[in-house]
């Protein structure tokens, strides 16, 4: 299985990954790390994580306050948000509907 992102989903990455590099040397890559590790998560159990939507499930980071909102189909998985879990969770719903 391979995964997909869209580029709203890149833009919460490479933002996430800034954010953290500029807090501490090498934290951006420790973020990227992390990111990888969400998604061997995913492939391992697809269908094990929060349901967030009818077309969407969502699996957290374990070291930092986000997580990957994806979708699936038999060929692969869209990851259709990276998510600041610190942000207002009524702003994040109005993500998710909007990536739906």
């Amino acid at each position: 299985m391979k995964y997909r992102i869209l580029s709203v989903a890149a833009r919460d990455m490479a933002d996430a990954i800034e954010f953290y590099e500029s807090q501490s040397s090498g934290l951006g890559l420790a973020f990227l790390d992390e990111f990888e590790y969400v998604m061997q998560r995913i492939f391992s159990c697809p269908n094990a994580w929060t349901s967030v939507s009818p077309n969407q499930c969502r699996c957290l980071f374990r070291r930092f306050p986000f997580s990957v909102l994806y979708a699936q189909n038999q060929n692969e998985i869209l990851v259709t948000a990276i998510m600041d879990l610190r942000i207002d969770p009524i702003r994040q719903q109005e993500r998710v509907r909007q990536t739906d």
